[in-house]
């Protein structure tokens, strides 16, 4: 099977194959417009789809039936009679984690470990199966480790199928399916809402966030909670995740046409217009300008 995605030109694209029986793909799609994403399935394969930023729209039977996938959703499809080619559109500024795993693989794990689930049992008699949830902020963490991992060459492949293996078993296990919301890191599900509640606050106030210090009074959290939980479960710093949030929404108003870029910045809250400007194309690789042309 040739796991390499076709029609890719715009995102960054990161993959790991582990012989024939699993693959691993993390797209990161850091421009201001919609990739398309491509690739041949086999139907001995079963498929994983986890987004961690944005949205992933698939395409099947030639587009007579679509899923939507959004930011903190996973997917998970399985067919024996059928191919499921992957045809997806990966919308501007998202990222998606993809792991493609042999049906025999996935149940000599199971088997190994004596774990009994209802996709074990509906994949052994060739049924077909199908599950879209949201997944939990540990196996966030854990993809937010995948893609950021800075290991030696030599380590990688053997780190990131251990990551597999934990995604696989976070996935499938009762505590992802009781959606809890808990971290490591964090002391508790009480400080993990507390973080939660900073994230909310801070989308709330994205035109005028509040500095660290007041968002550690407003939610009673530390600031070193704070920030060490913002880079553990959503994978970058309190001021990197209003930048980003900032910078969507502009977007999104370049898309609209009907407001100016020295209006645009001035409403997420840049003075200088030239600043905004140059974080845009920072992020995009485009100015507003140059994108407003092309919408």
């Amino acid at each position: 099977m040739d796991f390499k995605i076709k029609n890719t030109y715009k995102s960054k694209v990161t993959e790991y194959a582990f012989g024939s029986e699993m693959f691993l793909a993390f797209v990161d799609n850091q421009t201001a417009f919609t990739d398309t994403l491509s690739r041949g399935i086999e139907k001995r394969f079963v498929q994983f789809y986890f987004c961690t930023k944005g949205s992933l729209n698939f395409n099947f039977n030639e587009g007579s039936y679509q899923i939507s996938l959004h930011d903190g959703a996973s997917f998970l499809i399985y067919n024996p009679m059928v191919e499921l080619p992957l045809n997806a559109n990966l919308s501007a500024d998202s990222k998606v984690c993809m792991i493609y795993v042999s049906v025999d693989k996935l149940h000599e794990l199971f088997s190994e470990y004596n774990i009994r689930s209802e996709f074990l049992n509906n994949t052994k008699s060739n049924t077909k199966y199908y599950n879209q949830q949201f997944f939990s902020t540990t196996i966030r963490m854990v993809l937010n480790q995948i893609e950021n991992n800075n290991l030696n060459a030599h380590f990688v492949n053997l780190y990131i199928l251990g990551k597999i293996y934990e995604l696989f078993t976070l996935h499938f296990s009762e505590a992802f399916n009781a959606q809890k919301e808990n971290c490591p890191f964090l002391d508790n599900e009480k400080d993990a809402r507390k973080l939660k509640e900073a994230k909310d606050i801070l989308l709330q106030k994205i035109d005028n966030p509040p500095i660290l210090k007041e968002l550690s009074e407003m939610t009673g959290l530390s600031e070193y909670k704070l920030k060490e939980g913002f880079k553990q479960v959503y994978g970058t710093t309190v001021y990197g995740f209003v930048l980003d949030k900032k910078l969507e929404i502009a977007r999104e108003n370049l898309e609209k046409g009907e407001m100016q870029v020295k209006d645009i910045a001035y409403e997420i809250g840049y003075e200088n217009p030239s600043h905004f400007i140059a974080a845009f194309k920072k992020k995009y690789g485009i100015t507003p300008k140059q994108f407003a042309k092309q919408v």
